[in-house]
């Protein structure tokens, strides 16, 4: 070899050199990177206050988590403005990965009709992870109405309206009772309660006629006979609360299911999203993650795709829905 041959290879050589190691710098960086996931804990931003039932079953999840995850999985409430607060916080994080959201569908979907300078796009700012479940509402009251049927409490509620106030914590709720109210054709007040607590000292105490609450929270009292279920949504009754009607069977149409779910950031990686939805899946498949805190609705392990999808008919759903309620953003 020449000295001129040698050159040019020594070039190459030393060229060849250079695009190696700026491969080394940025590919393998970004693989390591990705086989780190997750590398610390993971927080799940719940937008309800600590006791309530979707707390209750992100934290339940957590613990069944934790020892797939590898990392700590914590809980953080950011309760307020009918879970706007929390849900706004996702919305606005880091899509890395390490801070999601488990949240009621409706939190997300009613938000556009029903808060004005909306700083979120449920649809546009977030990517699903997984549905988690589907539960029904309740109409609880109080024992002392235990004989009366669905359309029996109905009449009662026509004769004195004014007497039985029936509340409820969200809007969905308050969907849901001017359906009741339009299709038997009387009016009805709507209480809007932020505390369930204080909302069941009230109904216990007389002050209010009814109350609409998630069906896994209305059955224990229920059957303990400190409550009674006087009917709930859905268009059939369930196999273990076979005597509890519908509000379908006495009002046709009044109907009505709540999903709830887990979702990030939009941004947040592919990769990270499949990883999390499979370590969720998996985790939910304890029985104890449902029949502990969802008694009375069923488990959904909805992929991400269709998560995405579902949020989308949420959103024209709750859309349509409260327009024909005339209920404006505020």
């Amino acid at each position: 070899m020449n000295p001129l041959q040698c050159a040019v290879a020594g070039c190459l050589r030393a060229t060849l050199l250079a695009v190696w190691l700026a491969l080394s710098m940025t590919i393998p960086v970004n693989v390591l990177a990705q086989d780190k996931y997750p590398s610390r804990p993971l927080t799940i931003i719940v937008p309800t206050a600590p006791a309530s039932a979707t707390d209750a079953k992100a934290r339940l999840l957590a613990t069944k988590m934790r020892p797939r995850f590898g990392q700590s999985v914590v809980i953080e409430n950011k309760p307020g403005a009918g879970g706007i607060i929390g849900v706004g916080y996702v919305a606005k994080a880091k899509p890395d990965g390490y801070t999601i959201l488990h949240s009621a569908t409706s939190n997300l979907a009613t938000a556009p009709g029903t808060v004005k300078g909306l700083t979120f796009d449920p649809v546009q700012d977030f990517a699903g992870i997984m549905l988690s479940s589907e539960g029904y509402i309740a109409l609880l009251t109080r024992p002392e109405f235990k004989d009366l049927s669905f359309v029996q409490f109905i009449d009662r509620l026509r004769r004195n309206p004014e007497q039985f106030p029936v509340a409820g914590t969200n809007t969905g709720n308050e969907i849901l009772l001017r359906q009741i109210a339009a299709a038997a054709k009387i009016p009805l007040t709507y209480v809007r309660y932020s505390d369930y607590g204080r909302m069941m000292t009230d109904l216990y105490g007389g002050r209010l006629g009814g109350a609409l609450a998630l069906l896994n929270l209305a059955l224990p009292q229920h059957k303990s006979g400190q409550g009674y279920v006087v009917a709930m949504s859905g268009t059939k009754r369930l196999p273990d609360a076979s005597t509890i009607a519908t509000m379908d069977e006495a009002l046709p149409g009044v109907e009505s299911g709540s999903t709830a779910g887990y979702f990030a950031p939009a941004a947040t990686p592919r990769a990270i999203i499949n990883y999390l939805y499979a370590q969720i899946a998996e985790a939910a498949k304890d029985p104890e993650v449902f029949s502990g805190n969802s008694d009375g609705g069923r488990p959904l392990f909805t992929p991400p795709e269709e998560t995405d999808a579902h949020m989308k008919k949420e959103v024209q759903r709750w859309t349509a829905l409260l327009k024909e309620a005339g209920i404006e953003p505020q």
